[in-house]
């Protein structure tokens, strides 16, 4: 969750503009960013499966940060909140086959319901497919009606221990495919993944994300260290739906207004920024970001913020060149922000 001192900020930010003519679209942009930034919480992911079907293996491989770090672990058959590293996941693992794995199931739902639910199948329970299928239907009717689109991914754990190659790999992902249909499951197309080799981990790092409600996507993006493609996406829209509102504050006709609204809106967006490629937002972090804009940048942007409110005094076109400074500025902002922290 947010801090309460940063939602006091955007509260702020949010009364101001609503002294602003032009804010109808600003107030879209505005919510996007409260989703998705100040209203964050971990991601729900379910894993139901058999025990041995690689499930906290897989979690592991997904958010691992590197060797060295101490190991986590999942008790089964509850919600667990892992932070891993700056990682942060809400996980319960539920065995499809105990017998009370029904009144775990629906205790857990009690609890809160799940943003996305994970079928593990390993490659020497195939014969057990159909039967597994089966009881995750059975369970899966108990998800509450409010959270009908919760996807569902099939996974084919362990792919590295199929013998064969890619063929017969591919050959063990249709065959898992033909059981869902059988068994009339919806769910995403089945993928093969692999704790040990990696394979399929970055694929389905990016679904998950793309799967998950808004108010989950960041943290989700920050803990799958494989989501890179997702991680520059949501921070472009970060970039965007704060420059949005940067045009909007360079309209109005009180001078210096930018320098009260726009400075902390733009160092939100690169401490958001920062913290969704993993790192943290201190003394350290900031001055290795303004060297890598170096001397050209920096002056530069001292010269936007000059520009928009030197031009605010200008009748008439004044509003129209602060606004595109504004912008101008802020994306420009972003654009450096996202090439150093995320590597785009």
């Amino acid at each position: 969750m947010a801090h309460p001192a940063k939602k006091i900020a955007l509260d702020q930010l949010v009364k101001v503009l609503d002294r602003v003519p032009i804010v109808s679209s600003v107030k879209n942009d505005l919510s996007g960013l409260r989703a998705l930034l100040y209203n964050r919480r971990p991601p729900r992911i379910a894993a139901l499966g058999l025990p041995s079907s690689g499930r906290s293996s897989l979690l592991r491989a997904l958010i691992e940060r590197g060797a060295g770090h101490e190991a986590f672990h999942a008790d089964h058959g509850q919600w667990v909140y892992i932070e891993h590293v700056g990682a942060k996941v809400d996980w319960i693992e539920l065995d499809v086959d105990a017998p009370d794995a029904r009144s775990q199931w629906e205790a857990a739902l009690d609890k809160q319901p799940p943003d996305l639910v994970l079928i593990t199948v390993e490659p020497s329970s195939m014969d057990k497919a159909s039967p597994i299928i089966e009881r995750c239907k059975s369970l899966l009717r108990s998800i509450p009606e409010t959270e009908t689109s919760v996807r569902v991914f099939p996974l084919l754990t362990h792919s590295d221990l199929i013998g064969g190659g890619e063929q017969d790999v591919e050959s063990a992902r249709r065959e898992l495919a033909v059981k869902l249909r059988a068994g009339a499951l919806r769910t995403d197309p089945p993928r093969t993944a692999s704790a040990i080799s990696g394979h399929g981990l970055e694929g389905l790092s990016e679904a998950i994300v793309l799967a998950l409600p808004e108010e989950a996507r960041l943290e989700a993006a920050r803990a799958l260290t494989r989501a890179r493609e997702a991680r520059i996406r949501i921070g472009n829209e970060i970039v965007q739906a704060c420059t949005t509102v940067s045009v909007t504050v360079g309209v109005t006709p009180i001078p210096f207004s930018d320098m009260v609204i726009l400075a902390p809106l733009q160092a939100m967006m690169v401490s958001s920024l920062a913290y969704l490629s993993g790192r943290t937002w201190g003394r350290k972090t900031v001055a290795e970001w303004l060297a890598s804009l170096g001397i050209v940048g920096s002056i530069g942007m001292g010269l936007r913020f000059s520009a928009q409110t030197i031009a605010k005094f200008v009748p008439g076109a004044g509003n129209a060149v602060s606004a595109g400074v504004a912008g101008a500025g802020t994306t420009v902002m972003g654009q450096s922000a996202i090439k150093y922290f995320l590597g785009d």
